[in-house]
């Protein structure tokens, strides 16, 4: 065996290591190819390092043990198989989750007899996978190769793992979080107090879902073990036929098996309780508090698998161990009869304990609670009890959202939830978890700065590699940002103004010989010693005894915050059309679905003019994309005219021409094939106008995230100069930095607009900019008018509206507050 050789050589080289370190090498040996030597010694290495070992001990211990046939593969059978895999014997009743670090297809379980299985499948098990961090990654297909996420938190080398603790604050110093090699953090402290809504920001890419990917995984030691962390990516998986409802319903887990198990006894003994005299019905019985335990055990058994599956090193081992021992448990378990196993007294307390959680289970006002949640959401009475196999991606993660808030966790961790939600469901969304969330705390990452801004109190910004938290919501951090900017700029220049008059007044004291100057010159580096912040970064007042060490000056260095760098947008200038009428005219234009007895759009007209700024508002299946594709041509409509000057060019951008893009080509490829004439290097130009750049245009799409995916299908819209843009929920999947750089682009884009958005802050910024001037030929202020229209859609029925943005989110808001008070 390779441990006992690995053994061997700590004798022969006096090298001692404790027990758990050699089990654990064990292990790691008996997961890995023998002859792959680089490999070998890369991960173990660092204990003969522990062990005191000095480098050339090192060297002849690791050539004796591989130049072992074992480990040359020439005579061990195993050796010569390639990698030793540990198997498991798994009963084949059992169904266990695959392991997402797998690459190999699931393999079939053996069956628990005397006789040994004639074929053992391999397996690429966890270690192996662990093991290959160490080495150097080799080139695979991103779709093909699973990330490999490590994450720490700061501990004793005696903790093993948290216990409960009545306390719901997280408070985890040292964090440190990395995907394939990549550092996300870096000696970070999370903290999290109970009863507060954060909001999560930072630019795309810093690792923001990761975090809360590791909260909800229990990937960081510390974590309280009796928080129920819920992440809304850990609810997208859906039975398809199960309606909406009950798919809400079967969110909370421990009700949801309660009531099966409830359920299956009552089918048996009914209401009453079991007559010892029925021998027919005791026989049922037992077989039915047989599969009770039996499935108890199995949930343990996915617990523990999915645990040993996320874990890694120590904790990883110890979850493996505890699985192990698990499995063994069940496969025993398995091999009882229900008749001769169960007792009177097992039937007693598992009816017992099934009837005491029913009887604390109100049904009523889950099934009431699950449907205020869908209605809230925009879910019609019809479609609550619809199939999920009918809906679409969109209407997928409303059903997400709602089961996420019909759990109630102690942490609520939301990832971008306003995606796909029309603004009475914002506004909805909003006020839910205002008022229902109190005894949560509750994480939000969203690109919607007004949503952000009423529901958060406070930010936590992540940047550098660390977590900064500021207590205001995120509109509070940007203006505290910006005036400690300005005050450290201006300090920064007042420090550069006396440095540069001491060395002025050095000079002169030099060559005249004015001695008056020197007395100067020491009073200015007096003041220039106490020029800095007198306060920390976290509020506190600064004192010279909290800081360690030397240092050259009496107060903190001033630190001007550099921004956050976001790739610019820009967008090239349309041809001129030489015609100076409207664009667009609609007159009397309506349309109708086939087979439907109502128009979807009522007759409207309207003149859009080369400039102008158009936004079309409403909720969502009030009939805004029909109105855009009758305006844009792709429909024709069933009465009315519309008018479409004959030299335009249109850019149309919309959810659907995201999904279009070929995911297996990269965006040069895909670009160089819908335009054929086009070089490889007029590609990647283009791209780069609008922040794609660098290696990212030479990846497959399907790598890419959803902002890029966005900018790519703009990029793709922008290539023909259109002389009118039509965008259709653009914000989806952007950053705040992106959407800024997007409003800065537009504001400067000298066709018309036309928009259809439910990002408050987005229309405000297009629709009512603050007034621009330009000076005229004689000097004076020239003000330049567009034409700045709103429009609200509700049942087909388009309506100019002029209140302004913030009057129709209050028209909305009240609508939904007055449906909350009659539901």
């Amino acid at each position: 065996m390779a441990s006992e050789q690995f053994n061997i050589q700590l004798k022969n080289f006096k090298i001692e290591l404790d027990e758990d370190a050699t089990e654990y090498i064990g292990g790691m040996l008996s997961d890995m190819s023998l002859t792959d030597h680089e490999e070998i010694r890369e991960s173990t290495e660092n204990f003969l390092i522990d062990a005191n070992a000095d480098d050339n001990t090192r060297d002849n211990f690791f050539k004796s043990l591989f130049s072992n046939n074992l480990f040359q593969g020439k005579t061990e059978p195993e050796a010569k198989q390639g990698p030793i895999l540990l198997t498991r014997k798994i009963p084949q009743s059992m169904t266990l989750p695959p392991s997402p670090l797998s690459q190999q297809p699931e393999t079939k379980t053996e069956e628990i007899n005397n006789e040994p299985s004639k074929t053992t499948p391999k397996r690429v098990t966890l270690a192996e996978k662990r093991a290959k961090k160490t080495t150097k990654p080799k080139q695979v297909d991103t779709e093909e190769q699973e990330p490999i996420l490590v994450a720490v938190s700061q501990q004793s080398r005696f903790h093993t793992e948290t216990i409960e603790s009545v306390n719901k604050e997280i408070d985890l110093p040292g964090v440190q979080i990395s995907i394939n090699q990549l550092d996300l953090l870096v000696d970070a402290h999370l903290r999290l107090k109970p009863l507060t809504r954060y909001g999560l920001v930072g630019q795309n890419g810093v690792g923001k879902s990761i975090l809360m990917k590791c909260l909800a995984d229990n990937l960081l030691v510390g974590l309280p073990q009796n928080l129920n962390i819920l992440h809304i990516s850990q609810l997208e998986d859906f039975d398809e036929n199960t309606t909406v409802v009950e798919e809400v319903l079967s969110a909370d887990k421990k009700a949801t098996v309660a009531l099966r198990e409830y359920e299956v006894l009552r089918a048996v003994i009914g209401d009453n309780a079991p007559d010892p005299n029925n021998q027919t019905s005791n026989v049922e019985l037992n077989k039915v508090v047989f599969s009770i335990m039996k499935s108890r055990i199995k949930d343990r058994v996915e617990e523990a698998n999915r645990l040993a599956t996320k874990r890694s090193g120590l904790r990883g081992r110890e979850a493996r161990k505890e699985l192990v021992k698990l499995e063994k448990e069940y496969a025993d378990f398995c091999t009882n009869q229900p008749e001769t196993y169960v007792t009177a007294d097992m039937v007693n307390t598992i009816i017992s304990q099934v009837f005491e959680k029913v009887e604390l289970i109100d049904q009523e006002e889950r099934l009431n609670r699950a449907k205020k949640l869908l209605k809230g959401l925009g879910f019609s009475q019809e479609q609550s009890t619809t199939v999920i196999s009918t809906f679409s991606g969109g209407w997928r993660m409303r059903i997400a959202l709602a089961k996420s808030l019909f759990v109630k966790p102690d942490i609520l961790l939301l990832d971008e939830p306003t995606n796909h939600l029309d603004l009475p469901a914002i506004l909805w969304l909003q006020e839910y978890i205002i008022n229902d969330t109190g005894d949560m705390i509750v994480v939000i990452v969203s690109h919607d700065r007004e949503f952000l801004n009423n529901v958060t109190e406070e930010t936590i910004i992540m940047k550098d590699k660390k977590l900064k938290y500021h207590a205001g919501n995120y509109q509070d951090w940007e203006i505290n940002t910006e005036e400690q900017r300005i005050r450290k700029q201006a300090l920064l220049d007042v420090k550069k103004q006396i440095m540069s008059s001491i060395q002025h007044n050095h000079q002169q004291a030099k060559s005249t010989g004015d001695d008056k100057r020197h007395g100067m010159i020491n009073s200015r580096r007096k003041k220039l010693e106490r020029l800095g912040m007198e306060k920390t970064e976290d509020g506190k007042r600064f004192k010279q005894s909290y800081r360690a060490g030397y240092h050259l000056d009496g107060r903190v260095a001033i630190e001007v915050e550099k921004g956050v760098k976001t790739a610019t947008i820009k967008i090239p200038e349309p041809p001129q059309l030489r015609y100076h009428g409207p664009i667009f005219r609609m007159t009397d234009a309506s349309f109708r679905y086939s087979k439907s007895e109502k128009n979807a759009i009522e007759p409207f007209s309207i003149n859009i003019e080369p400039n102008a700024r158009i936004a079309f508002i409403g909720p969502n299946g009030c009939g805004k994309s029909t109105l855009l594709n009758m305006l844009t041509g792709k429909t024709q409509p069933t009465s009315g005219e519309v008018y479409r000057h004959s030299l335009l060019r249109v850019g149309y951008f919309s959810q659907h021409l995201v999904d279009q893009l070929d995911l297996n080509l990269s965006p040069v490829e895909y670009m160089m094939l819908k335009y054929p004439t086009i070089s490889e290097q007029e590609c990647r130009a283009h791209f780069g106008s609008i922040g794609i750049s660098g290696k990212l245009v030479l990846q497959k799409i399907r790598s890419l995230s959803g902002g890029q995916r966005n900018r790519i299908a703009f990029a793709m819209i922008l290539f023909d100069r259109p002389h009118v843009l039509v965008l259709d929920e653009i914000t989806n999947h952007l950053d705040m930095g992106t959407v800024e750089m997007l409003v800065e682009a537009l504001a400067g884009y000298s066709g018309a607009l036309v928009v259809v958005s439910h990002d408050v802050w987005f229309l405000k910024q297009i629709l009512e900019p603050e007034t621009s001037h330009d000076e005229d030929e004689d000097g004076e202020d020239e003000s330049v008018s567009t034409q700045n229209e709103v429009f609200t859609i509700n049942n087909g029925q388009v309506q100019k509206w002029e209140k302004g943005i913030d009057a129709y989110v209050a028209s909305v808001m009240r609508i939904v507050r007055k449906k909350n008070r009659a539901i």
